[in-house]
């Protein structure tokens, strides 16, 4: 079943939770129990939460994100941009387990929370409790959160949909090995256009991190010769698009041109990817 979110920055905000968790078991499992509450009925999480963006950074405390930012360079991000909140997981004994955000001291988000960075941590927020509640089969051995964290690949980001979605050769949520038979037996320069898959959504993640740029990735599928079917990684971002060539610096303008719209993008890719399947 596939899960929708609107913002790249919520989809983010669940990618770093669930790192952030994964560092947690390890400690546990050492007999650690940092970050977790006594009350064995909530668990605390600790969040640096950017009051403009709705960014949420799982660091361990302030120095430790300010020597994050100063590391990345980031010069439209302070470390004065950052609130403390928390994440509070209620698990009751018998009833519904809940997931709220509220700030340090455990209100609801104030006034100082831009309008824009309550709707990115309300929105990651609700997807927790709605996801909670599909989540079949949950092991004793791990987390709820854990639980709900463990797949993202089939969250999709669907700000930009009805463009994609209008496109020739748009096919939607489609695996590699799908793609190769819909493209069997198709011309050379024959391509599709699909939704970014668990591989390309995690290094738009990282890529995110490392250029302080909002990510999204597309991938264009194409017969580039006779018994060769190639991938071609398609990047939105807010400086536009372009096609992801495995330098992680997009801030590169002699690596990265970046192109308005992806029609533009495509056109520039048309030596290789020629005309779209028909009727895909």
């Amino acid at each position: 079943m596939d899960f929708h979110v609107t913002r790249p920055e919520v989809l983010n905000n669940l990618i770093r939770f669930r790192d952030r968790l994964s560092e947690m078991r390890e400690k546990r499992q050492q007999g650690e129990q940092e970050g977790e509450d006594e009350d064995e009925t909530k668990r605390k999480y600790k969040v640096l939460l950017n009051r403009k963006t709705g960014d949420m950074r799982f660091a361990r405390n302030i120095s430790y994100l300010e020597e994050h930012i100063a590391k990345k360079g980031a010069s439209h991000e302070s470390l004065k941009d950052f609130t403390e909140v928390q994440i509070i997981v209620t698990e009751k004994r018998r009833g519904p387990i809940r997931f709220d955000v509220v700030d340090a001291h455990e209100q609801v988000l104030g006034s100082n929370i831009d309008p824009l960075a309550k709707r990115v941590a309300d929105e990651t927020i609700r997807f927790l409790n709605q996801k909670i509640d599909k989540v079949q089969g949950m092991s004793a051995s791990i987390l709820p959160e854990e639980a709900v964290l463990k797949e993202l690949a089939n969250v999709r980001v669907i700000q930009d949909a009805s463009v994609m979605a209008n496109l020739p050769g748009w096919v939607g949520a489609v695996g590699r090995l799908d793609a190769e038979q819909l493209l069997e037996s198709q011309s050379v320069g024959t391509y599709i256009l699909r939704e970014g898959d668990e591989i390309t959504i995690s290094i738009s993640f990282h890529l995110t991190e490392a250029n302080q740029l909002s990510v999204h990735p597309y991938v264009l599928t194409v017969v580039e010769e006779e018994d060769k079917i190639s991938d071609f990684l398609l990047l939105q971002t807010e400086k536009g698009w372009c096609h992801y060539n495995d330098d992680p610096n997009l801030n590169d303008p002699a690596l990265y041109p970046f192109y308005p719209t992806v029609q533009a993008l495509l056109e520039s890719l048309k030596s290789v990817a020629k005309h779209p399947r028909k009727g895909g």
